[in-house]
């Protein structure tokens, strides 16, 4: 996903009732948003949680900071992920 969108494009992950970001994007939003960044698996690969209430707002803010943002979600049974893409924020148009 990052070869199609930009290396720069912070990429959200549907997981049930949450979205998350790994490595460097996990990094970037906790950063800018101040979410709590946590280790997941004993790899130690920084992860970040988003609700599903919170996704905004966090989103806003990315986008505030100049940040580009793509939201995968799986569509169905077949697992296939699908991008909503953001490059300005959606409240004010910035």
């Amino acid at each position: 996903m990052k070869e199609r969108h930009g290396v720069e494009t912070i990429i959200l992950f549907h997981v049930g009732d949450s979205f998350e970001a790994y490595f460097d994007d996990a990094e970037t939003i906790t950063r800018i948003t101040e979410v709590p960044r946590f280790k997941m698996t004993a790899a130690g690969i920084p992860a970040i949680r988003i609700s599903d209430a919170a996704l905004e707002e966090c989103r806003n803010r990315l986008l505030d900071a100049g940040c580009k943002v793509c939201v995968s979600e799986v569509r169905g049974v077949s697992g296939r992920h699908i991008l909503k893409i953001n490059e300005t924020n959606t409240e004010t148009g910035r």
